[in-house]
């Protein structure tokens, strides 16, 4: 879009670039103008509450999958305009499913984003427990930062007692040496 050109817009892009929303397609091919609030990537379209709503009422649409539209937007493939719903780690690029069977067929490791999304937010790698650790690991410290205080003033009330003691022998031996000497 560099050239001011719309051969590159997403459908339903004209209307967004106007007035800062993204419009309902299928509303706007009826003349009317609602705020899309999701992007079905089966469909290709964003759509409005009710229209998106038909997805979660007949069987047929079941197997859609409805992403936010202000999300829906930004994540899409230069190529073919589809979302960015792949993942190759083997090249560790985003892709559309097109990409993923045509460009990435030959890589071993093409996963959905939605399975690494899951795998991130997963119990297991929650914060919380994150955190804990974290705490535990603190505390771990803490108590060995006190011990070691404690054992470095006991080591300096001994040097002190031996460089006292070291001090009197010194003057001793001078006090029989002067002796001697005498």
């Amino acid at each position: 879009m560099a050239d001011g050109g719309k051969d590159d817009e997403v459908p339903g892009r004209v209307e967004y670039i106007l007035c800062k929303e993204i419009m309902c397609q299928p509303c706007l091919s009826k003349d009317k103008k609602n705020v899309a609030d999701k992007f079905c990537s089966t469909c290709n379209e964003f759509q409005c509450f009710d229209c998106s709503g038909v997805h979660n009422v007949l069987d047929i649409f079941i197997s859609h999958k409805l992403l936010n539209a202000n999300v829906a937007h930004v994540i899409r493939c230069d190529q073919h305009k589809k979302v960015l719903d792949f993942f190759c780690e083997d090249e560790k690029k985003l892709c559309c499913s097109t990409c993923a069977i045509v460009d990435h067929n030959k890589c071993h490791k093409v996963v959905e984003v939605e399975k690494i999304a899951r795998k991130v937010t997963s119990p297991s790698s929650s914060l919380e427990e994150i955190l804990q650790e974290a705490r535990e690991k603190a505390e771990d410290i803490k108590r060995h930062i006190i011990t070691s205080k404690y054992q470095l003033v006991q080591d300096v009330e001994e040097i002190q007692a031996k460089i006292r003691e070291m001090r009197e022998e010194v003057v001793r031996m001078f006090d029989e040496l002067e002796v001697n000497i005498v």
